[in-house]
């Protein structure tokens, strides 16, 4: 729909329809919520599977949509992929990592995605280990590795800065 500035907001309780729940928020504005159905309820339905709700207010939404939003043609020119697996402090959301990635601007930066979160063996209490997946395109052309390497060390070193986070080997 092209809805820009969609947050996404854990409640801090269930409620009585909800084993978990977020608000769904654009800019301040609620535009909805979502959530796994309470076991109790859905036991009540003869329900076996976890059951997940969404309500949005659709009117809201349309509202705020972006009708310029349209078809885009596939990209003519290969993408590049880079991991990188850090070791973060535990209360660092995801949310922050993308924000300190997009304060990085990295050249050519397509898509950022957290493939992986683990705690435990090897993982020093109070941090966890988050592994993302960077892509990396340019629309008229092949990146060569210099470039693709030179945005790579970018983010690691705004990564490194910003969130003290130390690269998994």
């Amino acid at each position: 729909m092209g809805v820009r500035g969609i947050q996404w907001n854990r409640k801090d309780s269930a409620g009585g329809l909800y084993l978990e729940s977020a608000t769904v928020l654009v800019g301040k504005h609620p535009a909805g919520q979502f959530g796994q159905l309470s076991p109790i309820i859905a036991r009540q339905y003869d329900f076996r599977d976890a059951v997940l709700l969404a309500e949005f207010n659709l009117d809201f939404l349309l509202q705020r949509r972006n009708p310029s939003k349209g078809f885009k043609p596939l990209a003519s020119f290969p993408s590049v992929r880079r991991d990188v697996a850090i070791l973060i402090d535990e209360n660092i959301s995801h949310e922050k990592v993308l924000n300190t990635i997009k304060q990085a601007k990295a050249a050519n930066l397509e898509t950022t995605e957290l493939f992986d979160v683990y705690r435990g063996k090897g993982v020093p209490e109070g941090r966890k280990s988050v592994a993302y997946a960077f892509t990396y395109r340019h629309p008229e052309r092949t990146l060569t590795e210099n470039e693709v390497n030179a945005a790579h060390e970018k983010i690691v070193a705004q990564l490194k800065s910003a969130l003290s986070a130390e690269i998994r080997a």
